[in-house]
């Protein structure tokens, strides 16, 4: 085990969801030094609140020295049906990374997103963590866990007013990563992220994805995710209801180009 591989895996590190962004699907391998990035276009579709397709466009910058990484993401959904707007959201991301042995790693982010059709009028969160790594072979398989915490300030619209919530998160993961052979990646990640005052008011994230390299800079990525959250946006006063769904799936097409 080495300071390289301990880095392609912190990459990953549990982002605090909602709408996570999985940087172990984003990064399986550790960047060079300097700078270095990647684009995407893909197809979603989506179950439960939203059933529909729709386009999606993001972005990453990584720059990396010595131990320290540093990383931004920008992702953009937006869709209709039947000329109809279903689909419009929005989701930025920073995190810093500091590799501290062959073992573990430290890090903090910062993030901002919003929902218009998941009634999430914005949701500003900050925070951090470690992360060990459990188990690795090479170019094989590896097992990490994570634990940290973040403050979220969350803004819902349910249309006749708007609610605030502000409360502190436990963001435990774990990660798995398994290399088929030198063109396919399995990767699964699981969040778990109870509040601290309340546990029962719990969100979980379950993320399945598939990288195909295609060239030396094209990448096919197949995405599967399953979210539940115990506490959603619910108004039953309005017309109609606000009254979302617990329990959501989404999968994601995506071509990659890295530089």
């Amino acid at each position: 085990m080495n300071k390289l591989f301990i880095g392609s895996i912190l990459l990953s590190a549990a982002l605090p969801a909602w709408a996570i962004s999985n940087i172990e699907n984003e990064r399986p391998n550790l960047p060079e030094e300097g700078l270095s990035g990647a684009i995407k276009i893909g197809l979603n579709g989506k179950t439960g609140n939203q059933e529909e397709q729709s386009h999606a466009g993001g972005a990453k910058i990584i720059y990396r020295w010595d131990d320290e990484i540093f990383m931004a993401l920008v992702d953009r959904e937006y869709g209709t049906k039947h000329d109809i707007k279903t689909t419009d959201n929005s989701f930025l991301h920073a995190r810093w990374i500091h590799l501290l042995n062959e073992k573990w790693a430290a890090e903090g982010f910062g993030q901002w997103e919003e929902d218009e059709f998941d009634n999430l009028t914005s949701r500003v969160l900050a925070g951090g963590g470690a992360r060990y790594l459990v188990a690795q072979q090479k170019d094989v398989y590896s097992f990490a866990l994570g634990l940290g915490a973040f403050h979220e300030v969350e803004k819902q619209n349910l249309i006749s007013y708007e609610e605030t919530n502000r409360l502190w998160r436990i963001n435990s993961y774990y990660t798995y990563k398994y290399q088929l052979n030198n063109q396919v990646t399995l990767v699964n990640t699981t969040y778990a992220q109870p509040s601290t005052d309340d546990f029962s008011d719990f969100r979980v994230l379950f993320d399945l994805g598939l990288n195909v390299k295609l060239t030396n800079s094209l990448q096919l990525k197949l995405n599967y995710q399953l979210t539940y959250d115990s506490d959603p946006a619910k108004n039953l006063l309005v017309s109609p209801p606000i009254d979302n769904y617990k329990t959501n799936t989404q999968y994601q097409t995506a071509l990659s180009y890295n530089f």
